[in-house]
């Protein structure tokens, strides 16, 4: 029995033994198991510390370029270098992201995540390109007439690239656009001046006289074509009516859209140069005379043929797709009513002219020049040349610094060359008469006339090569029929504005009125007011106005350049700069250098974050 007793014993001591090995073990393994749990945690939350600073650091920079559309990678780098943080979970957390240019011009941002003071480490790198914003000038057209556009006589409306040279020596293409922007706004074409470009109307277009369009037209509610030669193109693109369409006579060579009714006289015609399965389309009524009729041979949609079929039939009685010319009224999808006269005046100018005129140093003085003057404008000083014994001479000025809204964007400051100042030259009225002669060198002047601005009797201004002219107005401008405007290079100058630009706030009527037989380059920018072109002059180019009244051989060679002025506020500019992601990836943590003591780095710091 002893003997048996005490091997039991044994056994059970055995038993104790092993089990205590195994609940050592599974102690063991437990211990493992949360630490590693623990570490896996804390690899984590640094993971996600590191994604917080690049978040942070993105959100902020994107917000910097929407701002500031100008800056550049290496300025972003420059003024946003280092960006630092926490979350709410414990002060044991940080991140901190740190930025920089790669080889490929790439903007990188480097993120450190810790939790634990540093006990865990993550490091995250995200690449980001800095997509320019789409910068688009107002000047996109030749002609704009916000409430309207008469062209007349025989002045040619066409377009050239001063960057490419002057309009004598370079190729000249359709680009000439005419357009008007405000609801039921038309555009009345007559004599025999050809209009080199698109005619888009959001009012009736009325083709009259012989002047061919090369190019489309198109209308939110009509378009008529007087009659025209036999074989004389009257159109030599399509015709897009979302109204009516009424053709007198001549051919248009592409083919006819038309949301509402088609009334075709005899000696009109569709030629479909480019044989569309359709030569018209039309949702309404159609008048035609009894033997029009379409090709001989006509596929139908089933794939059956026929023959003869006139235009009368079903097949051309369809409802096209017809874009709408864009219209900015109350009825508009995009009619802001904060900002009612945005697309006719999208530099807002007379909202900004209170604020341009307030820099204005002379407001109640009036500035003249005549007599045979010469008076020379250079950025920082006006002053006379020359002038006959016993003449009252002009004052001498000089320029004021000013911040001008408008060239905001520019790639150089508009001033005196090798700052960062704009100059301004302030007057109540200017006027340049009676063979006085002015002379504008050494680079950007610009003038803020808070009055009219009149150039007449034989005077002469002469904008040298390298210089440039700006007037801001709020009252009329008179370019007088003897006056003459002389730009020595037309196109841009090296600040990247136009040579000559006219800026005007006034709404009365007839504001603004070149009279001259001498060619002119200029852009002329006065929303609010009548533009009347008459005269022999040619105008190089662009005009923008309330209503355009073009008459006698005066004609607008639009230059195409104008379309990349990089203006400032309201110039236009339809989308902002914006940060591309272009992918990240994890990196061996290292520490990051502590950009807050070095020289030329900005530290934001966010300590308010949402936990991770």
């Amino acid at each position: 029995m002893k003997q048996q007793s005490g091997f039991t014993l044994i056994k059970v001591m055995l038993m104790s033994t092993m089990a205590s090995v195994v609940v050592f073990g599974a102690l063991k393994e437990t211990v493992i198991q949360e630490r590693l749990t623990g570490n896996f945690q804390k690899d984590m939350n640094a993971r996600l510390l590191a994604e917080k600073g690049i978040f942070t650091a993105a959100k902020s920079l994107q917000t910097a370029v929407s701002n500031n559309t100008n800056l550049t990678v290496d300025e972003l780098v420059n003024q946003y270098g280092l960006h630092t943080g926490n979350a709410d979970i414990g002060d044991d957390t940080a991140y901190k992201a740190r930025l920089s240019k790669n080889a490929d011009g790439l903007l990188e941002i480097t993120s450190l995540g810790q939790r634990y003071y540093g006990d865990a480490n993550q490091q995250l790198v995200a690449r980001f390109e800095l997509k320019p914003g789409d910068v688009k000038s107002p000047f996109q057209h030749a002609v704009t007439g916000c409430k309207g556009v008469n062209l007349s006589g025989s002045g040619v409306v066409d377009s050239y690239d001063s960057s490419k040279g002057p309009y004598s020596e370079t190729n000249r293409d359709s680009s000439g656009h005419v357009n008007t922007v405000i609801g039921d706004s038309s555009v009345t074409i007559t004599g025999n001046s050809p209009i080199k470009g698109d005619v888009k109307a959001s009012g009736v277009i009325y083709l009259k006289g012989s002047s061919p369009i090369i190019g489309d037209v198109h209308s939110n509610t009509g378009v008529e074509i007087s009659g025209g030669g036999g074989s004389d193109y009257r159109v030599e693109g399509n015709v897009y009516s979302g109204g009516f369409f009424t053709h007198r006579g001549g051919e248009v060579k592409g083919y006819v859209r038309v949301a509402g009714n088609v009334d075709m006289k005899w000696g009109s015609k569709i030629i479909n140069a480019n044989n569309d399965p359709y030569d018209i389309m039309y949702g309404g009524t159609g008048k035609f005379p009894a033997s029009y009729h379409a090709q001989d041979r006509v596929e139908l949609d089933d794939g059956t043929i026929r023959r003869d079929v006139r235009y009368t039939d079903d097949f051309f009685r369809k409802m096209p797709e017809i874009e709408p010319v864009k219209v900015y009224d109350p009825s508009s999808p995009d009619y802001d009513p904060a900002k009612p006269n945005k697309e006719c005046d999208p530099f807002e100018l007379p909202l900004n002219m209170p604020d341009v005129m307030a820099q204005n140093p002379k407001r109640s003085q009036d500035f003249a020049v005549g007599a045979t003057q010469i008076y020379q404008f250079t950025p920082d000083i006006g002053r006379l040349m020359t002038s006959q014994v016993g003449i009252k001479k002009a004052v001498a000025l000089n320029s004021k610094k000013a911040e001008i809204y408008l060239f905001d964007n520019l790639s150089q400051r508009h001033g005196i060359t090798g700052t960062n100042e704009e100059r301004v030259f302030g007057m109540k009225n200017f006027k340049l008469y009676s063979d006085g002669k002015m002379t504008i060198t050494g680079g950007d002047v610009i003038f803020l006339v808070d009055g009219d601005f009149v150039l007449s009797g034989n005077a002469k201004l002469t904008i040298e090569s390298g210089s440039s002219l700006t007037v801001f107005t709020t009252g009329k401008v008179i370019l007088g029929a003897s006056g003459q405007v002389i730009t020595e290079k037309e196109g841009m100058t090296v600040s990247g504005i136009p040579s000559l630009n006219f800026f005007s706030s006034y709404s009365g009527r007839d504001g603004f009125q070149v009279k001259g037989a001498s060619d002119m380059y200029a852009t002329i920018y006065a929303p609010l007011t009548q533009v009347k072109l008459s005269g022999s002059g040619q105008l190089y180019g662009t005009v923008r106005g309330s209503i355009i009244d073009s008459s006698g051989g005066s004609g607008v060679h639009f230059d195409s350049a104008l379309k990349d002025v990089n203006f400032g506020s309201g110039g236009g500019s339809n989308e902002k700069p914006q940060l591309i992601f272009k992918g990240w990836f994890f990196e061996s943590a290292k520490p990051l250098p502590d950009l807050e003591e070095d020289e030329g780095e900005t530290s934001n710091t966010d300590n308010n974050n949402t936990g991770d």
